[in-house]
C-alpha cells in the first residue's frame, strides 16, 4: 500500500519541463505529506502532456455514490487490468503521478500502532512518476463531475521489502511516454511496465512521528532521524 507521498518541487517550471507539459497550474506549492482525499497534480494525455488536479481515491464512473473513494487509493498491479473498478481506466485512462518520495510504515519489524515511518526517494533524480489510473465520475443528482486517481502498487523490491510488503510502481523515465499513450490499449503491452524499481537506485531513511499526522506538511517531515525508537 502507498498511503502518503511527497511532491516537494519548489519551482513549477521544473515539473513542466520534466514532463513536457504545456499548460500550467494555479497556486502551485510544494507538498511534503500528500494523503488520500486531497486534490493533487496528475499528468494525463500525451503529446502534449496535460497536468491537472485530481482527487486521490478513484471513484469508478459507474459508482452509485462517492463511498468507494477511500478503498481505491491503490490498485494492485497484479489485478488492475481485470478489476471492475480499474479495467476500463487501465486501457484508456492511465496517468503519471509526479512525486519526489513516498512514505511507508515499518510493518515488518514493529507491531501496531508504533510503526516507524520511512521515506523513500531515488538516488539519481529528485523528481519521478508513479504509475496511476484515473476516472471521471458524475453525480446524477447534481451533475457535478469528480476526476479521481489511484496509485498502482506491486511487490516490494529489496529496500522497501525490509519494512513493508507493497510499494508504489515507479515508472522508468523511458517508459512514461508509453504509459500515457492513449493509442496503447492492450493490457499485455503495458503490464510489463509495472515492475519493481531497482533497489540499488533507491535510498531510504527513518523520519519522525510528525509525518504520521496528515495535517502536517512541512520540509521537516522528510528529515532523517538517526536512531529508531526503542
Amino acid at each position: 500500500m502507498c498511503g502518503a507521498y511527497g511532491f516537494s518541487v519548489k519551482d513549477a517550471r521544473e515539473v513542466y519541463n520534466r514532463f513536457d507539459i504545456e499548460n500550467t497550474l494555479e497556486d502551485f506549492t510544494p507538498r511534503y505529506n500528500i494523503r488520500p482525499g486531497q486534490m493533487n497534480p496528475v499528468i494525463t494525455s500525451h503529446s502534449p502532456n496535460h497536468i491537472s488536479r485530481m482527487f486521490w481515491g478513484l471513484i469508478p464512473f459507474w459508482a452509485k455514490d462517492e463511498k468507494m473513494k477511500f478503498s481505491t487509493i491503490n490498485a494492485r498491479a497484479e489485478t488492475a487490468a481485470t478489476s471492475p473498478a480499474y479495467r476500463k481506466p487501465f486501457r484508456t485512462q492511465r496517468c503519471l503521478i509526479p512525486a519526489t518520495g513516498f512514505y511507508e510504515p515499518d510493518k515488518i519489524n514493529f507491531a501496531k500502532p508504533a510503526y516507524p515511518w520511512h521515506y523513500f526517494t531515488l538516488k539519481d533524480t529528485d523528481l519521478f512518476a508513479l504509475a496511476g489510473l484515473y476516472d471521471i465520475w458524475t453525480d446524477k443528482q447534481t451533475g457535478k463531475e469528480i476526476s479521481s486517481y489511484t496509485i498502482i502498487t506491486t511487490e516490494p523490491n529489496e529496500i522497501v521489502g525490509k519494512i513493508h510488503n507493497r510499494m508504489p510502481v515507479i515508472l522508468r523515465k523511458e517508459d512514461e511516454e508509453k504509459w500515457v499513450n492513449p493509442d496503447i490499449i492492450e493490457p499485455e503491452h503495458i503490464i510489463p511496465l509495472l515492475t519493481q524499481y531497482p533497489s540499488d537506485q533507491m535510498q531510504e531513511w527513518h523520519v519522525g512521528d510528525e509525518a504520521r499526522n496528515p495535517r502536517n506538511d512541512s520540509p521537516e517531515l522528510i528529515e532523517k532521524i538517526k536512531q529508531l525508537p526503542n
